[in-house]
């Protein structure tokens, strides 16, 4: 039965839109197809339907979301990685990197009707540049969330036991990863979750198979929790660990999931400040559990607590203000699709499609 994994390569972070595309596959996969062409000419629907014959002939898959439209593709990655299918479009502009040895292009504008495109070139114009305007006030507002997470997090930094932090991180990142092989792979960096037109969704449940060991830890923000997954990170580097690295999606310095493939083992942030990945595993047991919460000093939080719950407040609020700008653009970018999907013959790029999967079949097939 093929393996069915979900992440998202890109997020809508306080830092604007943040791009993992580099880490999809890597740099010498053996084919890599780029998608070009505007809204709602069949990109994400051309990349499921080959998602599911694939699937269908028992071949593992990895479907890497879109972070501004819930049920859209940025790309398709079928087999060990050696092979997949990518949105090149903005705001994750791919171009060939290995033209036509490893990468080659399928341009969707030679499906299209151009003159009925053209007649709505106004409306084109103008629901493109809201979409963006509207994606600016978005980030706007969660660069000024973060401001607000720094200050939630410096009250917390201020009651930290840094000695009995530092000594747990050392102790469990060690427990971790014992036993991990020294590949010399460099690490994958995505993400598991995304704040999306449908608020914070998150995949975590596609990424850990139901018998891998589970180490998860929580705590208040700026507890030391970032801290152990910056220390494993570091080391794991330093040592030559392979390691699959997701990131948090409002701030991507941030690290909520490291995953030892190799070893079937994962370190999990369930804290749930941002994306609850715990709601997605209900009837998980962990191997170990650290609650970072134990080494702050409650007498050096308590003066601060309407300052804390202020604090909080603003924050949520301005993730909310956020998403609901996320929302707006993707009812414009649904709007923006109207003008486009007329003036597609999806009937020839079904019939291309059909080909291409032959194709694929056959190279997937050879050892």
């Amino acid at each position: 039965m093929a393996r069915i994994r979900h992440m998202y390569p890109g997020a809508n972070t306080c830092y604007g839109f943040y791009s993992f595309y580099d880490h999809i596959v890597p740099h010498d996969a053996h084919n890599k197809i780029v998608i070009k062409g505007g809204p709602g000419v069949g990109k994400s629907t051309f990349m499921k339907m080959i998602g599911k014959d694939l699937s269908e002939a028992g071949i593992d898959l990895e479907y890497h979301w879109c972070s501004s439209d819930n049920n859209s593709l940025d790309g398709l990655v079928a087999g060990d990685r050696h092979l997949c299918l990518l949105d090149g479009t903005a705001p994750h502009v791919v171009d060939p990197r290995y033209p036509g040895a490893v990468d080659w292009i399928i341009n969707m504008g030679d499906y299209w009707d151009a003159e009925k495109i053209a007649c709505n070139k106004n409306n084109v114009i103008r629901l493109t540049k809201q979409i963006g305007l509207h994606f600016e006030r978005a980030y706007n507002r969660l660069k000024e969330a973060h401001s607000t997470w720094w200050e939630l997090s410096s009250y917390y930094r201020e009651a930290m036991d840094t000695t009995a932090v530092n000594r747990n991180i050392l102790a469990l990142a060690d427990d971790f990863l014992q036993h991990a092989p020294k590949s010399g792979q460099a690490a994958r960096h995505l993400f598991a979750a995304a704040l999306t037109p449908m608020g914070i969704v998150n995949k975590v449940d596609s990424l850990l198979e139901d018998k891998w060991a589970i180490f998860a830890v929580k705590g208040r923000p700026g507890a030391g929790v970032k801290g152990l997954f910056k220390h494993i990170e570091d080391i794991s580097g330093l040592n030559g660990i392979y390691t699959e690295i997701y990131h948090c999606p409002f701030d991507p310095t941030n690290i909520d999931l490291i995953i030892l493939p190799e070893n079937k083992v994962a370190m999990l942030d369930i804290s749930g400040h941002i994306a609850d990945y715990e709601i997605n595993l209900p009837t998980r047991k962990y191997k170990r559990m650290l609650d970072f919460d134990q080494f702050l000093d409650s007498s050096a939080i308590n003066p601060y607590e309407e300052k804390l719950t202020a604090t909080k407040d603003r924050f949520q609020n301005g993730l909310q203000e956020a998403i609901a700008f996320i929302q707006t653009a993707k009812k414009l970018h649904d709007e923006l699709e109207t003008n486009y999907v007329p003036a597609m013959d999806f009937a020839r790029i079904e019939d291309f499609r059909k080909e291409l999967v032959d194709k694929l079949l056959e190279e997937l097939k050879e050892p």
